[in-house]
């Protein structure tokens, strides 16, 4: 599976970049626009899995702009907005949206939703049987795919990574039972050209914390183990 590609349509520009700031931490790609031409500027520039949009100052407007998006069958849909009540809810559901959030809207919630969402899209589907994968040896244990975004179980569960989690896990993986401490892993994050400078031991801590909890929403048991003392272990093999 690919990463996922989002684009969000949020008027307040401090609250689209939080909320694609949010997303790229959780391995999502994504990108914000402002206004419906500028969505439909990006969709027929570029192609994405998944719009998340807030129509609440749109009216009437909003609800032909989701039935508009809804005659593209592999486009996920998820509107969120403040005033979003249940009779507003109804008719966006109605008018093509696959997902509704009222506020107040938690961007870990709508991460997690979006994963859950991209699962089950058509376009997806369908690009992963164009794009078979051929399994390696060992097959049967963690691995990682698509150039390392996607970390893969045993059982066939995908959980997409951000660049920092992408790096403490192929880390770990590439020295599969031994454990590698704090220090080791601080200095690949601080050399790697893709993810900038980190705060040290603690941030290194709140990267697995976060993968963890990944692990545990996707419904699996992440084999990275703590080693007090030194640092960290994936324990898989």
């Amino acid at each position: 599976m690919k990463q996922l590609k989002v684009l969000i349509m949020v008027s307040d520009a401090t609250i689209r970049g939080h909320s694609v700031t949010t997303m790229l931490q959780a391995g999502i790609a994504a990108e914000g626009c402002g206004t419906p031409l500028e969505l439909f500027n990006q969709l027929s520039a570029d192609r994405f899995d998944a719009v998340v949009l807030d129509i609440c100052e749109l009216g009437e407007i909003g609800y032909a702009l989701l039935s508009r998006l809804r005659a593209s069958p592999a486009l996920g849909i998820v509107v969120i907005g403040a005033t979003l009540g249940v009779e507003s809810r109804l008719r966006c559901l109605q008018s093509g949206a696959d997902i509704c959030l009222p506020d107040p809207l938690d961007c870990r919630e709508l991460a997690c939703v979006l994963l859950a969402l991209a699962r089950r899209l058509p376009g997806r589907a369908a690009r992963v049987a164009e794009e078979p994968e051929i399994a390696p040896e060992g097959a049967g244990r963690w691995e990682l795919r698509d150039q390392s975004w996607t970390l893969v179980s045993p059982a066939g569960i995908a959980i997409s990574l951000s660049a920092n989690e992408r790096l403490v896990v192929r880390t770990l993986l590439d020295v599969t039972g031994r454990a590698v401490g704090r220090a080791e892993l601080n200095q690949q994050l601080e050399t790697d050209s893709n993810t900038g400078r980190t705060g040290g031991a603690r941030s290194i801590d709140v990267i697995v914390s976060r993968l963890r909890r990944k692990a545990e929403l996707a419904g699996v048991i992440l084999p990275i183990r703590t080693v007090y003392g030194s640092g960290y272990l994936f324990a898989d093999r």
